[in-house]
C-alpha cells in the first residue's frame, strides 16, 4: 500500500491529512489540526522539527510514509521560462543562471525548480519556475532531512491544487483554474492538459465580498499572462476552501468573472473514514498528501533542489581548484623548466669558459707536449711527476734550509732587549752562520741557551767569541746545524 502525508502550514494552524492507494482508488486514511500559538511557527529548526513530529505523532498516523509539506504561504515566486530543451534536468541546469534577474531574490541565495510545463505554437515548451530563498528554506530543508521519513517533498499550496486537478480527471485539452481562498490566504494555479502552467498566491483577507473581488482580478491577471486577449480559450474555474464560505463565495466569484465557477468538493473524490472531518479546510493538505503518492522524485520540491544545487556547487568548485590546481602545478613546472635550462645553458657556457682557459695553460706551461687525453689530466700528471722527483731529491740530499724560516725562528728567539745585536747572517744548505755583539759574555751565553732550545736545531756552536775593537762589548760568531726534515 502507498501511503503519503501532506501537510499544510498556516500562520495559524498545521492541517494533516494521510491518504493510500488501493488497487488504484485513493482513500483518506485520517485528518489533524494543530493550532499554533499567537507566535506563529518557530524560527529554530531544531524547535520546526520537533514541532512537525510532534504533530505527526498526535494524529497517529505513519511515522515512515511519504511527508510532501508546502512552503508556508508567501515565500515562493513564480516566472515563465520559455527554451527548445526538452529533458527537465537539462532545464534545471539553466534556471538559475537563466532567471536570475527576474526574480527578487540574490543569485546566491536563490534556489529554484520546475512545477510543469505546456508547449508553445513553434514547438518550444513554456516551463512554470518557481523560486523561494535558501535563508527561508533552509529551517524547511534542515527540519525535513532529519525528519525520519524516507521520503520527504517540500512543494508548494498551487502544486497542491494542480494535484486535486488531476484526481478531478481535468480532460486533455482543456484549461482549468483552481482557486482556493480560506480568509486569510488565495492560492490560483491554472492547469492544461494535468500540468500546471500559471500559478499566483498572495494574502487575501476580508469579507465574501471583498475576496471574491480579489479572487476575480487575481483570475484576469492570470489569464492575460498566459493567453493573449483576443484568444483566451473557455475555463472552467473550480473553487475550493472551508466549507462556510461554499456557495456564497462561488456565485459572486462568477458574477465579477463572467465565467462557470464550480465549487471543489474535493471529499466526494476519495474514499473517507465515517469520523473523519470533511471540511474544505483540507483540501490543499490533501493536494499535498496525492503529490506523496506519485514518485516524489517526478515532483516540484525545494528539499531535493537546494541538495542537488549544494552538491552541484561541491562537485564544480571541487572540479575548479582541481582545474586550478593542474594549471598552477604546470605553470611552476614550466617556470622550473625554464629555469633549469636557463642554469644548463649558463653551466655550459661557464664549461667551455673553464675548458679555453685550461687549454691556455696547457699550452704556456707544456708547450711541446701534445694534447693525448685531456689538458687538465695531462697536468694534473705532470706535477704529480714532478712532486715525485722533488721528494726524491729531498730524500737523497735533505731539503735545503729556507732563510725566511731560518729568520722567523731567530726573531721567535731573540727577544727586543736581551742586549744582542746582529751585524751578519748567512744561510747555506745545513747550516745557519750568525755573527754579532752582546752588552756582556753573559748576555751571550744566555742568547746561546735561548737558541739550544729550539726544536729544528741540531746543534748551535760558539765558533769565536772577542772584544770588539774600541769597545769593551763581546763580539760572537755562532754555527747553528738544522735537524732534517
Amino acid at each position: 500500500m502507498n501511503c503519503s502525508i501532506g501537510i499544510d502550514v498556516t500562520a495559524t494552524a498545521v492541517r494533516l491529512v494521510q491518504v493510500a492507494r488501493r488497487r488504484g482508488r485513493v482513500s483518506v486514511l485520517g485528518t489533524h489540526t494543530r493550532l499554533l500559538d499567537p507566535d506563529g511557527l518557530p524560527a529554530d529548526t531544531d524547535a520546526l522539527r520537533v514541532l512537525l513530529l510532534d504533530v505527526i505523532r498526535e494524529a497517529g498516523f505513519k511515522a515512515h510514509a511519504n511527508r510532501v509539506i508546502g512552503l508556508p504561504h508567501g515565500k515562493v515566486f513564480f516566472h515563465d521560462f520559455t527554451t527548445d530543451l526538452a529533458p527537465d534536468e537539462d532545464v534545471r541546469r539553466l534556471l538559475r543562471f537563466e532567471l536570475e534577474d527576474d526574480f527578487p531574490i540574490p543569485f546566491d541565495d536563490m534556489v529554484v525548480d520546475l512545477c510543469g510545463h505546456r508547449p508553445t505554437n513553434d514547438g518550444r515548451r513554456t516551463y512554470l519556475v518557481a523560486a523561494a530563498t535558501r535563508r527561508e528554506l533552509d529551517p524547511w530543508v534542515r527540519a525535513l532531512a532529519t525528519a525520519g521519513s524516507k521520503s520527504c517533498v517540500l512543494s508548494t499550496d498551487v502544486c497542491a491544487l494542480a494535484a486535486i486537478a488531476r484526481l478531478a480527471g481535468v480532460q486533455e485539452g482543456t484549461i482549468c483554474g483552481l482557486v482556493y481562498a480560506d480568509g486569510s490566504r488565495m492560492a490560483l494555479s491554472l492547469v492544461q492538459d494535468g500540468s500546471l502552467v500559471c500559478a499566483r498566491a498572495r494574502h487575501c483577507s476580508g469579507d465574501v465580498d471583498t475576496i471574491a473581488s480579489a479572487l476575480a482580478r487575481d483570475v484576469e491577471l492570470t489569464l492575460r499572462a498566459s493567453f493573449r486577449k483576443g484568444h483566451q480559450p473557455p475555463v472552467r474555474i473550480l473553487l475550493g476552501g472551508p466549507d462556510t464560505l461554499g456557495q456564497e463565495l462561488s456565485e459572486k466569484l462568477s458574477q465579477a468573472t463572467g465565467r462557470e465557477v464550480q465549487w471543489l468538493d474535493a471529499s466526494s473524490m476519495v474514499q473517507r473514514p465515517q469520523a473523519s472531518q470533511s471540511d474544505g479546510e483540507f483540501t490543499v493538505a490533501l493536494g499535498l498528501a496525492l503529490l506523496g503518492l506519485d514518485r516524489p522524485e517526478g515532483q516540484m520540491n525545494f528539499l531535493h533542489a537546494d541538495l542537488a544545487n549544494v552538491d552541484r556547487t561541491a562537485r564544480s568548485r571541487t572540479k575548479r581548484a582541481a582545474i586550478v590546481s593542474v594549471v598552477l602545478l604546470a605553470a611552476i613546472l614550466g617556470l622550473l623548466g625554464l629555469r633549469t635550462v636557463r642554469e644548463l645553458r649558463d653551466l655550459q657556457r661557464e664549461h667551455a669558459r673553464l675548458n679555453g682557459e685550461i687549454r691556455t695553460i696547457f699550452l704556456n706551461a707544456l708547450p711541446g707536449e701534445k694534447r693525448i687525453v685531456n689538458e687538465l689530466a695531462q697536468m694534473t700528471e705532470h706535477l704529480n711527476t714532478l712532486r715525485k722527483r722533488r721528494d726524491t731529491l729531498v730524500a737523497a740530499v735533505g731539503e735545503p734550509i729556507r732563510p725566511l724560516w731560518a729568520l722567523q725562528v731567530l726573531s721567535e728567539t731573540l727577544a727586543s732587549d736581551q742586549g744582542i745585536r746582529i751585524s751578519s747572517f748567512v744561510v747555506s744548505e745545513k747550516a745557519i752562520r750568525i755573527a754579532g755583539t752582546g752588552d756582556s759574555f753573559e748576555t751571550v751565553e744566555r742568547f746561546l741557551e735561548g737558541l739550544r732550545r729550539v726544536p729544528q736545531f741540531g746543534s748551535v756552536e760558539l765558533d769565536d767569541m772577542t772584544s770588539s775593537r774600541g769597545s769593551d762589548r763581546p763580539a760572537f760568531r755562532l754555527v747553528i746545524s738544522v735537524r732534517a726534515g
